[in-house]
């Protein structure tokens, strides 16, 4: 197969709509052959969007302008983030090293295979001179059968209410800010990201619960953002828990995870999923002190050079 042409498309030529449809179509082909999603959330609403501030789409193209490989690359601090993906059909042909030839020498390249395809993509990934520094834990748990998870015991001074648009958006973005300080993915979140995320059909707010000082219901102490995709599914997810640092200590993380294991319940799903990196031990402790267990691990791969940095030491937003 004759090597690819990789066009880049950026704040200066941004994606068509022919060419995000061609993106999310490949992504599609990919994970039904794989049985795992190539892209996460975020890189999927970007393409989407045709989102360009801060963020480079790789499009690997065939002689004929066939969409063979895809890879995007996000800046952020300390190390741009990336995924990428090559069509089933276009395997072993060089589409991949191609892409990843065209990211920045520090770009951190996200992993979603599971089974045979995360032993490819490690191959694949250790050819290209890049091993693995960060890990991230899918876990999960019946929310029918199983341990039992304790009943919601909320602190003294504080109640629980919903999200409520038009009042919350900003107080809730500085939350997830303060509480994600470190975190390269889950701590950079804008409002255009929130909006986006509230236009999506798995929105509900009763489903973002937040724990507030009885004396100051618009200060945000604690919250759950849990979610349902499909709406109509039946594996809910705890998608966001953010606590105040101010307020650590209280043990509003556990009640407000509790709250919305609650929450869950309540819409009669069968199960539910969350993600964590495995260097946030409190938090991996937590979750198996309430039942939860590994269901997958995701991997995050660099060049040895760039493995003097930490991974994050914070619950991540999930897919």
């Amino acid at each position: 197969m004759p090597r690819p042409t990789v066009a880049q498309r950026d704040e200066t030529q941004p994606l068509t709509d022919r060419e995000a449809e061609a993106v999310l179509a490949l992504a599609a082909e990919a994970a039904r052959a794989d049985g795992s999603e190539p892209l996460s959330e975020q890189f999927r609403l970007s393409v989407r969007a045709r989102e360009h501030d801060g963020v480079d789409h790789l499009l690997a193209l065939g002689a004929d302008g066939e969409l063979l490989g895809y890879a995007q690359c996000r800046r952020a601090d300390p190390h741009p983030s990336a995924e990428l993906v090559v069509s089933p059909r276009a395997r072993r042909g060089g589409v991949g090293s191609a892409l990843l030839g065209r990211l920045p020498a520090d770009a951190r390249v996200w992993s979603h295979a599971t089974g045979a395809g995360a032993e490819a993509a490690a191959a694949f990934a250790a050819a290209g001179g890049l091993r693995p520094v960060r890990s991230l834990h899918v876990m999960g748990r019946s929310l029918r059968a199983g341990t039992p998870w304790p009943a919601a015991a909320v602190p003294s001074g504080y109640a629980v209410r919903s999200f409520e648009p038009g009042r919350d958006e900003e107080a809730w973005l500085a939350l997830n800010a303060a509480a994600f300080a470190h975190h390269p993915e889950q701590g950079s979140l804008r409002r255009a990201d929130l909006d986006q995320r509230m236009e999506q059909a798995w929105w509900n707010p009763a489903g973002l619960i937040l724990v507030v000082p009885d004396d100051d219901p618009d200060v945000l102490a604690a919250s759950h953002w849990t979610k349902v995709d499909p709406p109509d599914g039946s594996v809910g997810e705890v998608y966001v828990v953010a606590v105040s640092p101010d307020r650590q200590g209280q043990g509003l993380g556990r009640v407000v995870t509790v709250l919305g294991l609650d929450h869950l319940r309540s819409r009669g799903l069968e199960r539910v999923v969350l993600y964590v990196d495995e260097d946030n031990v409190a938090a991996v402790r937590t979750y198996r002190g309430l039942g939860f267990e590994d269901v997958e691990l995701h991997r995050q791969f660099a060049r040895p050079d760039d493995f003097t940095s930490s991974s994050p030491n914070g619950a991540t937003m999930g897919s």
